[in-house]
Parts: C-alpha cells; sequence; structure tokens
C-alpha cells in the first residue's frame, strides 16, 4: 500500500477542447513525488492514455484507473481504494468558474478524516506534516496535520511541472475493476445553479485617445494653461513659475 495517493482527473481545455491534464492535480502529484515515501496516482472513470501519459511524465511510475462508467458515482469508486492510505493528495476545481470542488470535502466526509484546503507546501515532520495553506488577502498559515487527511492542493502552489518523455513512455498504466463495497453517501447540501458570468465594465462615453487627452488637458478642474504661443523661454518661464507656485523647487 502506498504512502501517498495523489487524485487526478482530465479537463477540458478552454481552446481545443481536447482533454489534457489539470494544473492543480498535476502541482499536488509533483509536490507529492518531492517527498519521501511511495507515491500513487489514482483516477476513476474514463482517463484517456494520452491524459494518462501527461501525469506519469511528472515521474510517477504508475497510475492506477479504477473502472466505472461515466454516471457512476465517482465517490464510491474512490473510497474503497482509499480506506487505508495514510496521506490523500487531491487538486482543486481544474478551472475558476468550473467544477464544484467539492471532491475533497466529499472524499474526507466519507472516509471520516480531516481536510485541509489551499495547500501550497508540506514539509515533513516526523510522522506529521507541516502544511502551509494560503488564506485570502495574500496572507498564510502553517498547520501540523498528523495523519489520515485529505489535502486539496492549490493551482497556484509553486510547483516545478516536469515533463518527461522517457517517463511518460516507461510509467505503467493499471486499469482495475470498482470495487461494490456499498455507496458512499456525500454531506448533505442543497444544489444551487452556476453563478452567471461577470459583465464587463463598459465605458459610459466611446472616445478616441486625442479626445480624451484633450479633454484632460482642457478641463477647467484642472486649473492648468495650455501655452500654443510664443519662445521657448517664455514657456519655460511658465513652467518655472507653475513650480514654484506649489513649493515643488525652491529657486
Amino acid at each position: 500500500m502506498s504512502d501517498i495517493t495523489v487524485l487526478v482527473a482530465a479537463r477540458t481545455h478552454a481552446v481545443s477542447g481536447r482533454p489534457t491534464r489539470s494544473r492543480a492535480d498535476a502541482s499536488a502529484a509533483a509536490l507529492a513525488l518531492g517527498l519521501s515515501g511511495t507515491v500513487r496516482l489514482l483516477t476513476a472513470g474514463p482517463l484517456p492514455d494520452a491524459v494518462a501519459r501527461d501525469y506519469l511524465a511528472l515521474g510517477a511510475p504508475q497510475l492506477e484507473i479504477v473502472e466505472c462508467g461515466e454516471a457512476a458515482d465517482v465517490l464510491a469508486a474512490l473510497v474503497p481504494a482509499l480506506h487505508n492510505v495514510p496521506w490523500v493528495l487531491t487538486g482543486t476545481r481544474s478551472e475558476s468558474e468550473h467544477g464544484t470542488g467539492m471532491l475533497p470535502h466529499a472524499l474526507a466526509a466519507a472516509l471520516g478524516r480531516p481536510v485541509v484546503t489551499d495547500v501550497l507546501a508540506v514539509q515533513p515532520d516526523g510522522d506529521a506534516w507541516i502544511v502551509t495553506q494560503a488564506l485570502p488577502k495574500g496572507a498564510r498559515r502553517r498547520l501540523r496535520i498528523r495523519p489520515p487527511a485529505v489535502l486539496a492542493v492549490s493551482a497556484a502552489a509553486p510547483q516545478t511541472l516536469r515533463h518527461s518523455l522517457a517517463d511518460a513512455m516507461a510509467g505503467q498504466i493499471v486499469r482495475t475493476p470498482a470495487q461494490t463495497s456499498g455507496p458512499a453517501t456525500a454531506p448533505a447540501g442543497q444544489r444551487v445553479p452556476n453563478s452567471k458570468r461577470r459583465k464587463l465594465l463598459e465605458a459610459k462615453t466611446v472616445q478616441s485617445g486625442h479626445a480624451r487627452m484633450l479633454g484632460a488637458i482642457e478641463s477647467p478642474s484642472t486649473g492648468g494653461t495650455v501655452l500654443q504661443a510664443g519662445n521657448p523661454h517664455t514657456k519655460a518661464q511658465a513652467v518655472l513659475d507653475y513650480l514654484r507656485a506649489h513649493s515643488l523647487v525652491h529657486f
């Protein structure tokens, strides 16, 4: 049994529409591979071989796929494979406006263990881990966590994502049937519709850059003077008088 299991999944590329690896899941895998211990990559449901090879290119020796249908309960398929795993790492939702981000919480509730979200770094400390968690407004918090636990790694974690073609080809893709140990129930909640996309701010009046510049220099609120006549000495004297009037120079 592995010491660390990292849950990975495919996401849909926003431009091409093709399945690809998730940045957050890849960050979780890179973080786990940098620690001591046996690391296993695990997913449930269909996963294209190309995406699986992209995850193996991070340096993992094996990726296990629990085979279940697209309409099957992914949580029920994952729980039997994670009961004896002390550390379970996941990513956050793949895109800022897609996915619910509830899998780490539902998984922790089904396994009966704590969950820490927005993890940026992990440092082993004996049989525990010192976990650095991101908080709002750039704040950070360090927690000492004992296993078993579920950690949701942030996509902003400072991890270097390597891509080795040799590791991608040498890694093994193992497919196992889902164990039927009874459905895992997620925490009760209320289903709500997705939030609407943010509306872009639009200018009240559409003007050219030249018109906006003229409005800035000719505005009566600025109290400035536009000198269009006179020699360079006169214009320089006007600038100097303005600087002296506002105590910007002392000569």
